[in-house]
């Protein structure tokens, strides 16, 4: 396995059809789904090339476990447009902050899914936990 693969995130496959498919005028949603789609495509690429998530120790239990596979996040296509040139600086702020806006109004999280809040009963302190 190549250095690096088992943190990246954008597959060479994956940045070509982000070219192919990218438009200025692209919604949110059609952003956000065509992130589902690369998502299910990166985890496509790591089976076929076998490459495991890296190593990580539990903070909570100290166990040593593999970490999970993260979704390609809207702001990652973005970052991912910049680097390739399809966006310049100036763009890539504006997308950026028109992005946090709509995630904000809307309750989306950062793959562009509407967030659930679970019932507030006063017993769970934490949204994410380990394990």
């Amino acid at each position: 396995m190549p250095a690096g693969d088992a943190q990246r995130v954008w597959f060479l496959e994956m940045l070509e059809e982000l070219k192919a498919s990218w438009s200025k005028t692209m919604s949110w949603d059609d952003l956000a789904n065509f992130c589902a789609r690369m998502s299910e495509k990166r985890k496509q690429i790591r089976r076929e090339r076998g490459i495991q998530p890296t190593m990580m120790w539990c903070p909570k239990c100290g166990k040593r476990t593999r970490s999970s596979v993260s979704n390609v996040s809207i702001r990652s296509a973005l970052f991912a447009l910049k680097k390739d040139g399809l966006l310049d600086e100036a763009d890539f702020k504006q997308l950026d902050k028109s992005w946090m806006q709509h995630k904000k109004k809307h309750g989306l999280d950062a793959y562009g899914r509407k967030i659930e809040t679970p019932p507030d009963d006063g017993t769970n302190s934490t949204v994410r936990g380990y394990h």
